[in-house]
């Protein structure tokens, strides 16, 4: 008898267990772009479709955009962090000092395509260079977007100098050190804040790439200078004690799904994102100025010392391989 009760004990334990494992589990992924938003439509949707039928229904991803109080451009990490969200997509540059090594993949003519970009900088994390900036985060995967260009509403920029006393919306301090090398004044604005910026003549002029949310960009946008100038690091990371607390298939889902696998995605994805805004541009009234190879010689000579000054900072600031990260960067880059 005693043995009966004892396997009939087991049997309801295990019943138990497996009915709580067939629980759906939820996780909560925010970002900081509109529901109809390419991050929303292209990136976030995809990813918890795929989720969704690689566990058979056992996982659901309820979304958080820009029009929910989790959707700050300036939170997303600090929300994975604490746990108000289980994962984020966010853009570096809008989260003040956070992840200061990543941001080496920002300087000056540096990154040729997005696709090559973001494979580089997910290399820098693999093995090793950058992970003790992550070091509280799963994280599951980190891109950047095609080159930023240099676009203002009139005057035309074709060298360095021309820049000068131009009030140009700044994405991150990265880039404002390089715009306030060349005498232009950097004005640092988050994705909300840039059109209005425009309208009310707070600034003459946008540092973006091609694939950017800014409705009536083109609008007012009027001449295109594409210097390759910059790019910019995003990431999607997961909170750490949520990710270790999912049974090993859902992790394993989870990893499937992203690392290199989601990395890989993002090059073709900005090369779709910058097409619509690209040919915008090549309507009445705009200007696309493309510098000679001459004129690249003189922008790079001329932004160099901004490199080397602010890879200094970096290891003045406790990033101390700085200097060592940015050339292992470079030397990704030319493969």
């Amino acid at each position: 008898m005693r043995l009966w009760v004892s396997i009939a004990a087991a049997l309801a334990a295990a019943l138990v267990g497996s009915a709580a494992m067939a629980q759906p589990i939820t996780l909560k992924f925010s970002h900081f772009l509109g529901p109809k938003s390419f991050f929303q439509l292209d990136v976030v949707e995809p990813w918890a479709r795929e989720l969704e039928a690689r566990t058979n229904g056992q996982v659901k991803v309820e979304t958080f955009n820009a029009d929910s109080p989790l959707g700050k451009p300036t939170e997303q990490a600090s929300q994975v962090k604490a746990g108000t969200v289980d994962i984020a997509l966010g853009l570096r540059g809008a989260e003040g000092d956070r992840f200061p090594g990543s941001s080496i993949v920002e300087l000056p003519f540096l990154v040729s395509d997005a696709g090559r970009g973001s494979r580089a900088l997910w290399d820098l994390y693999k093995d090793g260079t950058l992970a003790e900036e992550y070091k509280d985060y799963k994280v599951l995967a980190l891109f950047v977007h095609n080159p930023g260009l240099i676009h203002t509403t009139a005057k035309r920029v074709v060298a360095p100098a021309d820049l000068k006393g131009l009030r140009l919306r700044s994405p991150n301090k990265t880039v404002s050190a390089a715009l306030d090398h060349l005498g232009a004044v950097p004005v640092v604005l988050q994705v909300n804040e840039v059109m209005e910026a425009v309208r009310s003549n707070r600034i003459e002029g946008i540092v973006t790439n091609w694939g950017n949310p800014l409705q009536g960009f083109n609008d007012h946008m009027k001449t295109h200078t594409d210097t390759q100038f910059y790019t910019s690091a995003f990431f999607i990371v997961m909170n750490k004690a949520r990710y270790d607390g999912l049974p090993p298939d859902i992790r394993a889902a989870v990893d499937v799904l992203s690392g290199e696998a989601w990395v890989a995605r993002f090059g073709p994805l900005w090369d779709k994102w910058d097409r619509p805004v690209r040919e915008g541009a090549t309507g009445p009234g705009h200007e696309i100025i493309v510098p000679d190879a001459k004129q690249m010689e003189e922008w790079r000579a001329v932004l160099k010392p901004v490199t080397d000054r602010y890879l200094d900072e970096l290891s003045s600031r406790g990033v101390p391989n700085a200097r060592a990260a940015y050339d292992k960067l470079v030397a990704a880059l030319r493969r």
